[in-house]
């Protein structure tokens, strides 16, 4: 070691609440996203919106959304995450409020492309904040339990759907979701600025020793992205994305085509596939306390788990219903895990050199250019060669994001430090 910085951090006694607050903020954040997916069923079905102008929408928001990833992240190491993320919530907030009054296809589509702009300022900044702001002792337990929100959103969201569309109908999605948004944004700007005033005053601090590599930190982005063994993770966090993403969209098309399930069942799937994914979390957390130290590594075993379910998938998707959703549901929660060192560890490491918002802009792009993959990709395979065609697809991807993640599993074990 060649060098050491000092900062201060929040106060341990206050790291749990900083913690609530950033994924509080989150979850309602994520209801200015999901708002759309959760309705598109009742747009197409009451407002004479075609699946493939339906699926454009949905697919404008990830695609944008991924692209402005790599530019969040990188002003996300420049701005103060407090304000980024107030503007991110409120302006999806206010396009919310739009999607909720227009009847235009053309406006929802502009208005739905925008909303991935102001939604890729939020996590990135958030991811800055558990790198450089939690306490040493919190840091990791954080970053790994934030990996709860988005399918807590999802449950949250589809049962918002669920009640609001038997009673108000789909215009009241979008109207509830934004004055929730309005509100906690207001919240989270008030109560962030108490934070940084007791960091300031009654932090403590922290003393990092730095590596010779961390201590030049003029490396552009993809050179630091190249030493560190980040840019083998790219293609692994493309693959979850389709897969975590792409299940969750497809898995009732699957088991309504190929089983003939109705539709109140597939509704229901929607919601069961998060919840159970949550449980994904808690194993994540309990496998890598005792085993995994290299995230890379965690990574590809998680991808190996994922590639075998697929497999038995591939051979029973159009004859056992039950071992599909099964296979499907391994599937699906090894994604989680696999998300969880990606995403929201390995950036945690780059917190000593302030590029953690870059790096995690540049993996959230990745993923979710992936989930626009899924969006079109997945149903043009499956229309031309069945829903095997489709399988095959998740698994030659998840073969190459293993092999990968292996090849890149010693790079990163000299970079990373121990969380």
């Amino acid at each position: 070691m060649s060098g050491t910085l000092t900062r201060r951090v929040c106060p341990s006694a206050l790291a749990g609440r900083l913690f609530f607050l950033c994924a509080l903020t989150y979850i309602i954040a994520l209801f200015g996203r999901l708002s759309y997916s959760s309705v598109m069923a009742e747009l197409i079905a009451s407002e004479g919106l075609s699946k493939s102008q339906a699926g454009l929408i949905g697919t404008a928001l990830c695609g944008v959304y991924g692209v402005f990833q790599v530019f969040s992240g990188m002003i996300g190491d420049r701005i103060s995450p407090k304000k980024l993320i107030f503007t991110g919530v409120m302006g999806s907030a206010i396009l919310n409020l739009i999607m909720g009054m227009t009847g235009s296809y053309s406006i929802m589509l502009v208005v739905w492309a925008v909303n991935g702009v102001f939604q890729s300022f939020v996590w990135s900044p958030v991811a800055r904040i558990f790198a450089e702001m939690m306490p040493p002792e919190r840091r990791k337990k954080s970053c790994s339990d934030a990996a709860i929100t988005y399918p807590l959103a999802t449950v949250l969201v589809y049962l918002l759907a669920s009640v609001m569309l038997a009673t108000l109908g789909w215009r009241s999605v979008f109207l509830i979701s934004a004055a929730m948004m309005i509100a906690v944004s207001i919240y989270w700007l008030f109560r962030m600025t108490w934070f940084e005033r007791q960091t300031r005053e009654n932090g403590e601090i922290e003393t990092i020793e730095l590596n010779e590599q961390e201590q030049k930190n003029g490396d552009s982005l993809l050179r630091l992205m190249m030493v560190s063994g980040v840019i083998f993770a790219v293609v692994g966090a493309l693959s979850h994305g389709m897969l975590r993403d792409g299940i969750q969209s497809w898995v009732p098309s699957l088991m309504t085509e190929n089983f003939h399930f109705g539709t109140s069942l597939s509704v229901a799937l929607a919601i069961i596939l998060p919840l159970v994914n949550i449980s994904g979390v808690f194993i994540t957390k309990a496998i890598a306390k005792k085993h995994i130290r290299n995230e890379l590594n965690g990574s590809a075993g998680f991808f190996c788990v994922t590639i075998v379910s697929l497999l038995i998938l591939y051979a029973v998707c159009d004859s056992n219903a039950v071992l599909s959703l099964l296979m499907m549901t391994v599937a699906s929660t090894c994604m989680v895990g696999s998300n969880i060192m990606l995403i929201n560890l390995m950036p945690i490491h780059f917190g000593v050199i302030g590029r953690s918002s870059s790096i995690t802009g540049v993996l959230n792009c990745s993923a979710y250019l992936g989930s626009a993959l899924s969006s079109y990709g997945i149903g043009v395979v499956a229309e031309h060669f069945g829903w095997r065609g489709a399988v095959l697809v998740w698994v030659i991807f998840s073969v190459f994001a293993m092999f990968l993640a292996l090849c890149g599993s010693r790079r990163w074990g000299r970079y990373r430090h121990n969380i």
